[in-house]
């Protein structure tokens, strides 16, 4: 029986000293919910970019390049609109909408997951590989104190070649965590 209290003792001393450290272990919300924005952010544009019905590539008779990337605005026969242009963010915004799985409405696309990409379509019928074709910010629903309340996360670039790069400070801090990269004072890695 004494061995069972000191047991009992010696687990309910373990308990007391780990709780604390066990609790400050908890993910960042914020930082995961990002992550896994940009991450869905990349998919999306790589599958946007290879879609040649959606985002064909085009060259004029001399050969120079027409029409390239994300930054076209061209609408494809019969998917978005019945006229033959439309606006880049809202053929953008239609395409990104269906590639990450949200509603689209006005430029914000919305996930069931509580994410939300506010976008802002850059650069319409530029033809440049690392032109900004659209920088969105990603907000998202924490639950602080019993509500719901939405809050910038970060800021993602989508060039017109289809790559994804960060955008600002908090982006390049979440996703260098991301990849657990260690940078000296010299800045190499």
């Amino acid at each position: 029986m004494v061995e069972i209290l000191i047991a009992l003792a010696l687990v309910a001393i373990l308990v007391a000293v780990m709780s604390p450290n066990i609790a400050r272990v908890r993910p960042d919300q914020k930082k995961a919910l990002f992550i896994k924005a940009y991450t869905r952010t990349e998919i999306a544009a790589a599958s946007m970019i290879n879609d040649t019905e959606m985002y064909p590539t085009e060259y004029d008779e001399d050969g120079n390049l027409k029409r390239f990337g994300l930054c076209s605005t061209d609408a494809p026969i019969g998917l978005l609109a019945q006229s033959d242009s439309v606006s880049g963010s809202e053929k953008f915004a239609h395409y990104f909408a269906r590639a990450v799985g949200g509603g689209n409405s006005g430029g914000t696309v919305k996930t069931s997951d509580g994410i939300t990409y506010v976008i802002n379509f850059q650069n319409a019928n530029a033809t440049g590989l690392n032109t900004t074709a659209a920088e969105i910010t990603v907000k998202t629903n924490i639950k602080s104190r019993g509500e719901n309340t939405e809050v910038e996360v970060g800021k993602i670039r989508v060039l017109n070649g289809g790559t994804v790069e960060s955008a600002d400070d908090v982006c390049t801090k979440y996703m260098s965590d991301r990849f657990n990269l260690k940078i000296n004072e010299d800045g190499d890695n």
